[in-house]
C-alpha cells in the first residue's frame, strides 16, 4: 500500500489511515458535504466526501458516523487535486477498532534511535556541575511518567521537530549548540542554559497529545506549555527541597521568556532579562527555524516537486530556495551526518577541549 506522500492524482487508494480532524459543511446550494484530514507516518492529506456522487445521495449521513476524528478508519478513495495538492475523494469508509492497530504507525518518528538520544541526554545530565541543578535534573530523569512522556512527545504540532521523540531531539540539539557556543560567551552560566534546554518545552508533553495528529489537549489549550513548564520547575524544586530561591527564579525566568520579547507576539509572558535568557531565546529560535526550513525542503523533495522555491503555510510563512551548494540530498548532507556522529556523547565530555574553535 502506498503512503500518503506517494499518492498521485488519478490513483485509487484503499487502506487504513488516522483521521485527524473532520467536520460537515454545506455547499452554496445547501447540500451537506464532509471534509477532514487523514494522516499516516509519511504525511497528511485533506479529504472530502460529497452528498451525491455517482447518482447516490445521502452519502454524508451514511458515512459521517464512521468518519469521526481521533482514530483509524479504513477508506476507499480516489486521489484528486485541489489547488495543485493531492486530495482524497472518499468513496466508502469502515470503522477500525483502535485495539487492532498501533497508533504509532500513523505518526512520523525521529530519524535518531531513541536509545541513542536517551544515552546522550544522560551524558548531558552527567556534565552538569552545579549540584542543585544536577539534583533537579536527576529528579526529572528518575520520574518514569515525566521522562517517559517527555521522550515520546513531539516538539510541536507542525512547525519544527513535529514527530514522535521530537521534543527530546530538539532538546539535545539545543544542548549541543549551547555547549559549542558557550566559550564565546564565558560570562554565561552554562549549567543554567542546559537546564533551560530541558525545561523550556518540557510540558509540550502535556500540551500536545502524542497520538497521531498531535492535537492540543484541553490543558494545553487552557494553560499552555510555558505556564505548565514554569510550574513543573517550581513543583520539582519543592519536592526535592534545598534549591536556592535565586537559582529557581533564574531558571523559571528562562522558561517564561524563551519565546522572546512580548512585542514579538509568540507567547512569552515576560521579556528575556538576563544574559542567559537572551542567549537561550535566540538559540531556541535558531534551532526551530532552521529545522522548519529543512523539514519543508525535505517534504518538497519527497513530493517530487521541481520548483526552485517552495512556499510554506501556517504560523511560519516562508519561501525557501531549494538548491543546495553541497549537492547532497535535502536534510541528509555529509556535513549533517558527520555532526551527529561526532557529537554523540562528546559535547558533554568534561575533559574535552573547551576553547572556542577558531576559523
Amino acid at each position: 500500500m502506498k503512503t500518503i506522500v506517494e499518492l498521485s492524482e488519478g490513483e485509487e487508494f484503499e487502506g487504513v489511515l488516522w483521521l485527524v480532524n473532520a467536520s460537515v459543511r454545506q455547499t452554496k446550494n445547501g447540500a451537506p458535504y464532509w471534509e477532514g484530514t487523514f494522516q499516516d507516518a509519511s504525511s497528511r492529506n485533506s479529504a472530502k466526501l460529497w452528498y451525491s456522487a455517482g447518482g447516490r445521495k445521502g452519502r454524508v449521513a451514511v458515512f459521517e458516523p464512521v468518519l469521526q476524528p481521533g482514530g483509524p478508519v479504513r477508506i476507499r478513495a480516489r486521489v484528486d487535486s485541489f489547488q495543485g495538492t493531492p486530495q482524497l475523494q472518499v468513496e466508502s469508509a469502515e470503522s477500525v477498532d483502535l485495539k487492532d492497530v498501533d497508533p504509532g504507525r500513523f505518526s512520523p518518528v525521529s530519524a535518531r534511535p531513541l536509545e541513542e538520544m536517551v544515552a546522550e541526554f544522560d551524558a548531558m545530565a552527567a556534565s552538569i556541575r552545579d549540584t542543585d541543578y544536577k539534583r533537579l535534573l536527576e529528579a526529572f530523569r528518575a520520574d518514569p511518567d515525566l521522562f517517559g512522556a517527555f521522550s515520546r512527545a513531539p516538539a510541536a504540532k507542525t512547525i519544527h521537530h513535529a514527530w514522535v521523540h521530537g521534543l527530546l531531539e530538539h532538546t539535545l540539539s539545543l544542548a549541543r549548540a549551547a555547549k559549542r557556543l558557550a566559550p564565546s560567551y564565558p560570562f554565561l552560566d552554562l549549567d543554567l542554559v542546559l537546564m533551560a534546554c530541558v525545561f523550556h518545552d518540557a510540558q509540550k508533553a502535556e500540551e500536545i497529545s502524542a497520538l497521531p495528529g498531535f492535537e492540543y489537549t484541553v490543558r494545553g489549550k487552557l494553560l499552555g506549555h510555558i505556564y505548565m513548564g514554569a510550574r513543573l520547575v517550581e513543583t520539582l524544586c519543592a519536592a526535592i527541597g534545598g534549591i536556592p530561591e535565586e537559582k529557581k527564579l533564574q531558571l523559571v525566568h528562562l522558561v517564561l521568556s524563551h519565546q522572546g520579547d512580548r512585542s514579538e507576539g509568540f507567547g512569552s509572558p515576560v521579556d528575556p532579562q538576563t544574559p542567559e535568557a537572551i542567549f537561550f531565546h535566540h538559540l531556541d529560535n535558531l534551532d526551530a527555524k532552521v529545522q522548519h526550513c529543512m523539514t519543508s525542503l525535505q517534504k518538497a523533495e519527497e513530493s517530487g516537486s521541481e520548483d526552485d522555491f517552495i512556499a510554506t503555510r501556517g504560523a511560519v510563512r516562508r519561501s525557501y530556495y531549494r538548491r543546495r551548494l553541497n549537492g547532497g540530498p535535502i536534510g541528509n548532507s555529509e556535513g549533517n551526518d558527520r555532526s551527529v556522529e561526532d557529537d554523540h556523547g562528546k559535547p558533554f565530555d568534561e575533559n574535552a577541549d573547551s576553547q572556542p574553535r577558531l576559523w
